[in-house]
């Protein structure tokens, strides 16, 4: 996650987002987010339930196997990372940059006008 947060400031100016998903409960994240300083989203699955939707778990040993997943436009998913090679962000970073020239996301906010 060091990696991410070093290098989002270059993601945010590629209108893209970070959101870092984990089976650990909201306390352990938010202590976990504080030490490393991270700008990005943490999000507790404590419940697993994104881990069987994107289909994460490895088998036998029953736990969540680390995962970067690249998602573009109309929430598809273009890019599976995973083990190790997860870690580092390039390839994920490149992917932003495909769509750099887009409009960046709106709000919820923005998109009601702000109210």
């Amino acid at each position: 996650m060091q990696a991410y947060r070093d290098r989002y400031a270059e993601i945010q100016k590629l209108h893209g987002r970070v959101i870092a998903v984990s089976t650990d409960d909201v306390e352990t994240l938010k202590k976990w987010r504080a030490e490393l300083k991270a700008p990005q989203t943490f999000v507790s699955d404590a419940d697993q339930k994104l881990v069987k939707l994107f289909d994460t778990k490895l088998p036998i040993v029953g736990i969540a196997a680390r995962r970067t997943f690249t998602i573009g436009k109309g929430r598809k998913v273009t890019e599976v990372i995973a083990g190790n090679d997860a870690i580092d962000p390039s390839s994920s970073v490149r992917a932003c940059g495909l769509h750099a020239h887009d409009e960046p996301p709106k709000t919820e906010a923005a998109r009601d006008g702000g109210k």
